[in-house]
């Protein structure tokens, strides 16, 4: 990997890692479903922008606007709305830590999906050891009789089933301008939950936040939305998906180091071999199996 590259790669793990600590600066002031109408509305135009001074425009045909369709609400809306809903009631830490559990679901599914891919050995004990790590962290609530309280949890499992959704679905439904794909889904994302605010949404108050939610809002429109999208799609064809997937080994490690760096986060006893096990879990399921054949690796976007 070329030093730029790297660099890039080392910047995607930040932004989708720290994306998590500011969404839960943003939630403590602005209701979740205005957080990501906000976010939204700020990269979209940023991806128009690129995608219009690359010579490109929005010609998707019917069968690409029902990809973007579906990419937009599996891969931005209902995910981006989960985790922030989650947040209200979780450290940011460990909602980067259970999110980590994405590229788990997505490579562990994908033989469902797509046949010629199986279901490997590392993969099996990779699936294990990620969700034996979500267990760890749900412990102390179901000893506790706790149930109630795992819905946030619950919530952001869900938000990584929908992001598998999404690298799956685009991987059996590829379109072949990228970069356009991710304008437009974040374009049709942003009209559905707009008409829905419309609809039933009560006053969304987000002139009203403070200064730190409303640079949380601006923060995540511009970093971990638009350009995370543009060096995403970058880096893919230079370095491989198989590479560029093994971001996800940092970003559960970047949003637990940030809740406690910058929030003051204390993470119970439970975190630490939780982050241990769903990384490990992370490392099997992406690691190539030398004693069987290497199966096609999906393409798609990871945990925040």
């Amino acid at each position: 990997m070329q030093a730029r590259d790297f660099l890039l790669w080392s910047l995607l793990a930040a932004l989708w890692g720290s994306s998590f600590l500011a969404i839960g600066v943003a939630v403590k002031d602005i209701n979740p479903a205005t957080l990501v109408f906000a976010r939204m509305a700020i990269a979209a135009p940023v991806l128009g922008c690129v995608l219009l001074l690359r010579g490109g425009g929005f010609n998707l045909g019917v069968r690409g606007w029902i990809i973007a369709a579906i990419v937009g609400l599996s891969g931005n809306v209902l995910p981006f709305l989960l985790i922030s809903y989650a947040e209200q009631e979780v450290n940011t830490g460990l909602a980067a830590l259970i999110m980590g559990i994405a590229p788990i679901i997505t490579l562990v599914a994908a033989p469902l999906v797509h046949f010629e891919d199986s279901l490997t050995r590392l993969k099996v004990f990779g699936a294990l050891a990620g969700f034996a790590g979500v267990a760890v962290l749900a412990a102390p609530d179901l000893s506790e009789g706790r149930i109630g309280s795992l819905l946030p949890e619950l919530c952001l499992v869900v938000a990584a089933c929908c992001y598998a959704f999404t690298a799956l679905f685009s991987r059996r439904f590829p379109y072949p301008e990228p970069l356009k794909m991710a304008a437009a889904s974040v374009f049709v994302g942003l009209l559905a939950l707009g008409g829905y605010m419309a609809l039933f949404a009560s006053e969304p108050g987000l002139p009203a936040a403070p200064v730190p939610a409303l640079a949380a809002v601006l923060y995540l429109g511009l970093g971990p939305t638009a350009l995370a999208a543009l060096i995403y799609f970058y880096l893919i064809p230079r370095i491989g998906a198989a590479r560029l997937q093994q971001v996800n080994y940092a970003v559960p490690v970047i949003g637990t180091l940030l809740g406690i760096a910058v929030l003051g986060e204390q993470p119970g006893w439970t975190a630490w071999p939780a982050l241990g096990l769903i990384v490990f879990g992370v490392y099997l399921v992406t690691r190539p199996d030398k004693t069987e054949p290497a199966p096609a690796r999906p393409m798609g976007e990871p945990a925040e």
